[in-house]
């Protein structure tokens, strides 16, 4: 699996040498794999062109054709990229490491700048804005909360927030680029992802 995501890698990094024409527009990559469905999307001024795949704990396998696939379904390099979103976590261990290499990576080789949201907060930006709605993520022993007024964290009780509606989780990819790139850009050797797990971990200590 991993050979065959490092040779896609490869093959994809190399189109970077060629262009077979001039654009009217620069894109945004968006690049999500928090959970078991991975989301590529290309989003400019005037369109959002949208690939999901559900990963089977595959998301090495996938994501790299997927970002070949969507480039070349709209005659597009990846030369053609001005932005690069990534949803970093909290979510999936091996989905956001993926995710985010592949991220970083084209990043620092197209010079691009690159911009992280939590996934959380990218469900809160889908949503309509309301003081009343909070973003949840569940796992086997808590939930990771995020609210608009709500700092994220972790908690073990949902008590609380039984008041607050909790907004479905799906992304709207116009309105989560569009929020992410008014933030400041990372440095790609610093994108780190926020994994389940870590955030567990670091609530408890």
């Amino acid at each position: 699996m991993w050979e065959s995501f490092v040779n896609s890698f490869i093959f994809l990094l190399n189109v970077v040498k060629y262009r077979a024409k001039e654009v009217d527009f620069m894109y945004t990559l968006f690049i999500d794999t928090h959970d078991e469905v991975i989301t590529v999307s290309l989003v400019n001024e005037s369109n959002v062109f949208t690939k999901e795949q559900a990963s089977f704990h595959k998301h090495a396998v996938y994501l790299v054709p997927m970002i070949r696939s969507i480039l070349s379904e709209n005659n597009l390099t990846v030369k053609d990229i001005k932005n690069i979103v990534c949803i970093n976590g909290p979510g999936s261990f091996t989905g956001l490491r993926i995710g985010l290499t592949v991220g970083k990576t084209l990043a620092y080789t197209l010079n691009v700048s690159i911009y992280l949201m939590s996934s959380l907060e990218a469900y809160l930006v889908s949503s309509e804005k309301s003081d009343n709605n909070i973003a949840v993520i569940e796992d086997t022993k808590g939930y990771y909360i995020r609210g608009n007024n709500i700092e994220e964290q972790y908690v073990t009780d949902m008590s609380k927030y039984e008041k607050y509606n909790i907004v479905p989780k799906v992304l709207d990819v116009r309105k989560v680029v569009s929020e992410a790139l008014k933030k400041n850009s990372v440095n790609a050797h610093l994108v780190r992802a926020n994994y389940v797990k870590e955030i567990e971990v670091n609530k408890r200590d």
